[in-house]
């Protein structure tokens, strides 16, 4: 399948806290202090993330994927052993993931309650923000290195150091704007709401 499945989940009163305590246990120990380190709706909203990763990989793979397989390499970008790879957004209200087995991928979302619904500037302040962030994710840079992101009129592609990006405004919901940056051209994006699928601490026992 060329293409890229997005899932994506409220945050508004998910209530998940001991079970995304539960899976930050189950983190590499130095991702574990780096969440440890947030204000608690920042680690809610990254552990929820890695959830909707974990639930999108084992879509793609066929077969439970579990938090362990989660790789963190300092100054990189989170990703699994043997791919897919993936990318997670979030903003106050809302938590996405974009995974693909065919290519790199990076997603910004940005809600857009804080502008008027009719302020065009403003939304296309955010459409220029989202494919910046996205961009930058799908190559593994952070905004430090946005001076040598190369971004078209259009905001449909942009090239970083030589490497070729191809973005795309993907609608999530009404009230935010959202970008994925693919590193290949994709065929197919799949838009799926679902609620965050935090993984059991162990398989029942039968």
């Amino acid at each position: 399948m060329n293409g890229v499945l997005i899932l994506h989940s409220s945050l508004d009163g998910d209530g998940g806290d001991a079970r995304a305590d539960a899976l930050l246990m189950r983190l590499p120990y130095a991702r574990r202090l780096e969440l440890a380190r947030r204000d608690p709706d920042a680690r809610l909203a990254s552990l929820a993330g890695l959830a909707l990763a974990l639930a999108g990989a084992a879509r793609l793979r066929g077969r439970r994927v579990e938090p362990g397989e989660l790789q963190f390499p300092a100054n990189g970008k989170p990703g699994l052993a043997g791919g897919p790879s993936f990318s997670v957004a979030h903003s106050a209200t809302r938590v996405a993931v974009a995974i693909s087995d065919d290519c790199e991928v990076g997603l910004d979302l940005e809600d857009t309650t804080a502008a008027a619904p009719d302020d065009a500037k403003a939304t296309l302040r955010l459409q220029r923000w989202t494919a910046i962030e996205a961009a930058l994710k799908a190559v593994g840079a952070g905004l430090r290195s946005a001076a040598e992101l190369r971004m078209s009129g259009d905001l449909a592609t942009a090239s970083f150091t030589g490497i070729g990006i191809n973005l795309r405004r993907v609608a999530i919901a009404a009230d935010c704007v959202a970008c994925l940056a693919t590193l290949a051209r994709i065929a197919d994006v799949t838009v799926e709401r679902i609620p965050v699928p935090w993984p059991c601490a162990a398989r029942p026992a039968s």
